[in-house]
């Protein structure tokens, strides 16, 4: 079931949920240790050991909790599988914001982000979003540490500051997450994410408001 809202000076969140593995549990900046982490075999660290993703080499430390189960399935992409679930869900919601949301050229408003590497640093995940240090979301029982500055991505937001920093003012990104949790009938520890993103000017919001006012007259 997808949930989508898009609403003026906001930012809409729309999640992908895939009852077989994929579940999405609630808003980013809560806390997320709700629930028990799940009991996991940590990847051995020897010292000086390193963990190779993606392409790249990630020193281990005190701080690193990545499990091999987990770092078998980043990277699988499920959502851009032609014909996979996920990536019909995400297929007809690009439809309807390519439709929906449009430029005076008649363009599409909105561009699409969803080959975005899953690892992220700290600062992207946490700080770019203004969660503060002692947050409990931070914790290492609820996130999955590569290091004590890199991290799976926890929340596809973790790309917004780079995104608006880039000059995009309305988009759309889609990604495979990771938190740590217990599994069971609605919970898994991967699952996946869409959210949109749009910036206003002063002038459209008070525009926005002067024609909801209106509207109630």
């Amino acid at each position: 079931m997808v949930g989508s809202a898009l609403r003026r000076g906001s930012h809409a969140y729309v999640y992908l949920v895939s009852k077989a593995s994929h579940i999405s549990r609630g808003h980013q900046h809560q806390a997320w240790g709700s629930r028990p982490a799940a009991v996991e075999c940590v990847a051995q660290r020897a010292p000086g050991s390193v963990v190779e993703l993606l392409g790249k080499s990630y020193p281990q430390d005190d701080h690193s909790n990545l499990t091999q189960k987990v770092l078998a399935r980043v990277g699988r992409n499920l959502h851009n599988q032609q014909h996979h679930p996920l990536w019909l869900i995400k297929e007809r919601v690009k439809d309807h914001f390519y439709k929906q949301y449009v430029g005076r050229s008649r363009t599409p408003l909105f561009s699409v982000h969803d080959n975005l590497s899953p690892v992220v640093t700290t600062w992207q995940n946490f700080d770019s979003l203004l969660i503060p240090a002692e947050h409990p979301s931070r914790k290492k029982g609820d996130n999955y540490y590569l290091n004590r500055t890199h991290m799976l991505r926890a929340h596809t937001s973790a790309h917004q500051w780079d995104l608006l920093h880039a000059g995009l003012d309305a988009f759309l990104v889609v990604g495979d997450v990771y938190r740590r949790d217990q599994i069971d009938s609605q919970h898994y520890p991967v699952f996946h994410q869409l959210e949109a993103v749009r910036l206003f000017s002063k002038h459209e919001v008070s525009l926005e408001m002067f024609l909801i006012i209106e509207g109630c007259h």
